[in-house]
């Protein structure tokens, strides 16, 4: 038999702490000082892109799923 935790008192929680949105905060500008980032080679920006082009069309898509079976 499952036994569960004993439902909590609806007086214990204080009103604000549903209220979350306001302890969100932007942390990009933090990380990105401490984490370097580094760029993609140029040959792998051109695969992505040329994939992307033909990812738009539908026979471009059926070429890609075609290359990718073989």
């Amino acid at each position: 038999m499952t036994r569960y935790a004993a439902p909590m008192d609806q007086g214990s929680l204080p009103v604000d702490a549903a209220r979350g949105d306001a302890r969100h905060r932007d942390v990009r500008e933090q990380v990105f000082a401490v984490v370097p980032q580094q760029r993609a080679s140029l040959g792998k920006r051109l695969f992505w892109r040329m994939v992307l082009w033909l990812a738009k069309s539908p026979a471009g898509l059926r070429l890609l799923r075609r290359l990718r079976g073989s």
